[in-house]
């Protein structure tokens, strides 16, 4: 009777000391899962902040560019981009060249942007351009392509909405024969004004294509009130915009695109190499 009491007892320590050895195996392995995927996790959060920061860098120096190579020119003058762009270069390599890593950022042709909130295709067509405005000094906008232009059933739409979501202003923008159609409308959504342009438009001081009278009735209709700016249907026009004034708080703003180009950023060092092309605003 006593072996088999015996037994028994060497069969539970057995079975204790089994049940045990698999607790401690599972949580060593969990650790072991868990302690991986942190590290990877962490590269590919390391990445994405590298990426972005390459990104957000080389915005920055081709807005730059872009700005010094159109500042009191009559034209772009590609030779002082290109001399802007090489300074920068320079000076970006000698900084990353202290960490072992190359660099280089260099551009494509300069396009038109749709007007969505990134600026392609595949962007937000309705968004909100600016909120909480007091007062606009200058809104002006450029269609350089018509083809791009949907037509009047899904037209293009800049419009100015009160804080109560109501419509003060808006405008229609689509092909006619290869102009641009202008159809505005007060808050009733009622059509008062209509008319075509070759594709400028300079709304707040009532000019289409330069020098030529058109009553936009943009301050008429949002005098004394507080707005948002809004684009619809952006992915059907692409071309220029430009606004500013004063928000509600009294500061100013300002929201201009001029191109879209795609840059090309190269780094490298004994770890990663990066060759990434990413589309810009400019600016």
């Amino acid at each position: 009777m006593k072996k088999m009491d015996d037994s028994a007892q060497l069969v539970l320590i057995a079975g204790f000391t089994i049940g045990l050895a698999i607790v401690v195996s599972t949580i060593m392995l969990n650790n072991i899962i868990f302690a991986s995927n942190m590290a990877s996790e962490s590269s590919i959060d390391a990445n994405r902040y590298y990426v972005s920061n390459i990104r957000q860098m080389s915005s920055d120096a081709l807005s730059g560019a872009y700005g010094f190579a159109t500042k009191n020119q009559t034209s772009f003058n590609a030779t002082l981009f290109n001399q802007y762009m090489s300074g920068y270069n320079h000076k970006a390599a000698s900084v990353y060249a202290l960490s072992g890593v190359s660099f280089n950022v260099r551009n494509s042709n300069f396009y038109d942007g749709y007007f969505t909130e990134n600026g392609l295709l595949d962007g937000d067509s309705d968004w909100i351009v600016m909120a909480d405005v007091n007062s606009t000094d200058s809104l002006l906008i450029e269609i350089n392509d018509t083809s791009v232009l949907g037509n009047a059933t899904n037209a293009f739409t800049v419009q100015a909405i009160n804080s109560s979501g109501s419509s003060l202003w808006l405008v229609k923008l689509y092909n006619d024969s290869g102009n641009v159609n202008i159809s505005v409308y007060d808050q009733n959504m009622s059509a008062v004004e209509s008319g075509t342009s070759s594709g400028f438009l300079n709304i707040t001081n009532d000019l289409v294509d330069g020098d030529d009278s058109f009553d936009f009735h943009f301050n008429d209709y949002t005098v004394n009130e507080t707005y948002k700016l809004k684009f619809l249907n952006g992915t059907n026009a692409a071309g220029y915009f430009s606004m500013s004034g004063n928000l509600t708080d009294g500061t100013s703003f300002s929201r201009v695109r001029y191109k879209m180009t795609n840059a090309t950023v190269s780094t490298s060092s004994g770890k990663t190499r990066i060759n990434v092309s990413i589309p810009i605003s400019i600016p």
